[in-house]
């Protein structure tokens, strides 16, 4: 971990359309979007207040099919003993 400042991360029931956010959560499934569909991959990742689809595809945190959204998330993986 390197010692730059860290902005505070939003509960996923908290994220807002349109806004650019930070969240911590377990990723609990990984979907790959079929052949003939743009390349997406998307990690579902769950906190204790809701689930978040995170789309690696450019854009920004919006809703889709009743869920939040995050498009093209940088991420850092954290192992956890």
């Amino acid at each position: 971990m390197t010692a730059t400042t860290r902005s505070t991360s939003v509960a996923i029931a908290d994220l807002q359309p349109r806004t650019v956010a930070r969240v911590e959560g377990r990723i609990v499934a990984i979907q790959i979007e079929p052949a003939g569909a743009a390349p997406t991959l998307i990690a579902h990742v769950e906190d204790a207040t809701g689930r978040l689809d995170a789309v690696f595809m450019e854009g920004r945190v919006c809703v889709a099919q009743g869920r939040s959204r995050m498009y093209n998330p940088r991420y850092e993986l954290q192992w956890r003993d």
